[in-house]
């Protein structure tokens, strides 16, 4: 066993390029993919999210249950108030209310009766 085996390691050549060097190169290769990251919130910012959460949602609740005329078991959608909003968020749309729906089954009993007798209808008319 001819082999010379000895406690030192082989020599490590020393790297060509300094350490600054490596530093910028480091920063260049990274490009735009750090400050583009997503960063995560941190542990206040989550806990602040979850309460406004939570109150948007008792809000909600309450004003469900207050409503006189609309129907209990409808459920509401929790919105935080406008200033808290997403700017591209679309404008939600009004329920129509219970007075627009008489309207048009008014509008539609006086179709009706016209199509049925329309000189009787124009005789109330005229």
């Amino acid at each position: 066993m001819g082999a010379d085996m000895t406690a030192e390691s082989p020599e490590v050549p020393e790297s060509s390029i300094s350490d600054e060097e490596w530093a910028r190169f480091q920063l260049e290769s990274e490009g735009p993919a750090r400050p583009a990251a997503p960063k995560e919130p941190s542990a206040r910012a989550r806990m602040v999210t979850e309460r406004l959460r939570r109150a948007d949602e008792e809000a909600a609740r309450r004003q469900g249950r207050l409503t006189r005329w609309a129907r209990r078991g409808k459920p509401v959608e929790a919105r935080p108030d406008g200033w808290r909003e997403w700017p591209g968020r679309p404008p939600t749309v009004k329920p129509r209310s219970r007075a627009r729906g008489f309207v048009w089954a008014g509008v539609v009993v006086v179709l009706v009766l016209l199509a049925m007798n329309p000189q009787r209808v124009l005789a109330w008319v005229t």
